[in-house]
């Protein structure tokens, strides 16, 4: 998804009504930050290289 195209107040405005989750005024403009800093740090984890050598762990264990 391309950053510059993603509109987040329009994203949430969607989804909530997808999800039937009434979003109160007083709360909209605090959930739609939050979903910035989501977006700006899922853009960060999205675009760190990895090398082409790595291979998947057969068992997540954290």
């Amino acid at each position: 998804m391309e950053s510059n195209n993603f509109n987040v107040q329009e994203y949430v405005e969607q989804m909530s009504l997808l999800l039937n989750l009434e979003i109160n005024d007083e709360y909209k403009d605090g959930v739609i930050a939050n979903f910035e800093r989501i977006k700006d740090i899922a853009e960060i984890v999205n675009n760190f290289p990895l090398p082409e050598s790595i291979e998947i762990a057969p068992i997540f264990e954290p």
